[in-house]
């Protein structure tokens, strides 16, 4: 049996792997991350979840508290004030990383899509020319077909 109809009878969909004009932008992306990038991707993940939220909220509330009651760290709270503003300026850079990879992924994804469609585009005129000749070897009435394929087929204005 050949490949391609053991494909179509198999219970699982096909891979990736297993069509040879489909890009796999996502493994290309990761694959060309340094391991800087990787580094700064992983935390800008964890910064933009809802437990690294709670966590900022819990540690400023624990601080304020503990400042207060002990006065190590007393009203205003410069020293959590500073710890702070360190951090934040820290990973204003490693955000600006992040979303510089992502935006670089979306443009692989946008290249590969429009790769994609054109083939598509290209593989329906064919099969529409190659119907509309069908029909006229066996003297079918197409000339209301080639109208509307024509119209679809020319550009727009």
């Amino acid at each position: 049996m050949p490949r391609h109809a053991a494909l179509l009878l198999s219970s699982r969909p096909p891979a990736v792997d297993d069509h040879p004009l489909v890009r796999d932008v996502n493994a290309e992306h990761k694959a060309a991350l340094s391991p800087v990038e990787r580094t700064c991707k992983a935390i800008a993940d964890a910064t933009g979840a809802p437990l690294a939220l709670f966590l900022a909220v819990a540690v400023q509330v624990a601080w304020v508290t503990v400042g207060v009651a002990t006065h190590w760290d007393p009203y205003p709270f410069p020293f959590l004030l500073t710890c702070s503003n360190i951090l934040q300026l820290i990973l204003i850079f490693i955000i600006a990383v992040a979303q510089k990879q992502s935006s670089e992924h979306a443009e692989l994804r946008a290249e590969a899509d429009h790769d994609a469609i054109a083939r598509l585009l290209h593989h329906q005129e064919v099969q529409e020319e190659f119907l509309v000749r069908i029909a006229t070897q066996t003297q079918a009435d197409v000339e209301d077909l080639k109208a509307a394929v024509e119209m679809l087929v020319r550009p727009a204005a």
